[in-house]
């Protein structure tokens, strides 16, 4: 078995410690970054290489996922992910529909108030339409942009101010 826990902060959880006592293979990922429940990237292709290579050296390899309360949106997205990133679904939003499907109630109802969809979505969008001989993620390359419209500035420094980063994707 393989496990990829997507935990809450840094501390270790209860599950973790069990699996750890069955000498499984570990694989620790954020369930959010920067309070969004989606995470970088660099983290997303980093999750999809792992799954891919452990997938590939047996047929007997099983992948087990494990979220923290609260973690369901960001579970759900990397298993999306990698069913489109092996070319086992097709489509980004019915197979995101598709896993959210098979959420209990329960875990519905923690979501944040913030909408990960549409966030989903687009990274979905890059995964599918990766060309394999490609580099993937895409380089970082440096970009102009010439104006960037923010309707209201969010108070992050409880100053009235903000220093927003953009990173594009695509």
């Amino acid at each position: 078995f393989m496990v990829f826990n997507f935990r809450d902060g840094d501390s270790r959880s209860r599950m973790e410690s069990v699996l750890t006592e069955y000498d499984m293979t570990i694989m620790d990922y954020p369930r959010y970054y920067e309070g969004c429940p989606l995470l970088t990237m660099e983290t997303v292709h980093h999750f999809l290489k792992s799954a891919e290579s452990w997938l590939l050296l047996s047929q007997q390899n099983i992948l087990l996922s494990h979220c923290e309360l609260g973690g369901w949106p960001t579970l759900a997205f990397m298993l999306a992910s990698l069913l489109l990133y092996r070319k086992q679904f097709s489509g980004e939003q019915r197979t995101l529909e598709m896993i959210y499907k098979h959420a209990p109630r329960e875990l519905l109802q923690l979501m944040s108030p913030l909408n990960p969809l549409p966030s989903q979505l687009r990274f979905l969008q890059y995964i599918s339409s990766r060309d394999v001989g490609s580099q993937w993620p895409p380089l970082d390359r440096a970009l102009t942009l010439d104006c960037v419209n923010l309707r209201l500035i969010p108070d992050f420094d409880g100053e009235g101010g903000c220093r927003p980063i953009f990173r594009i994707y695509g």
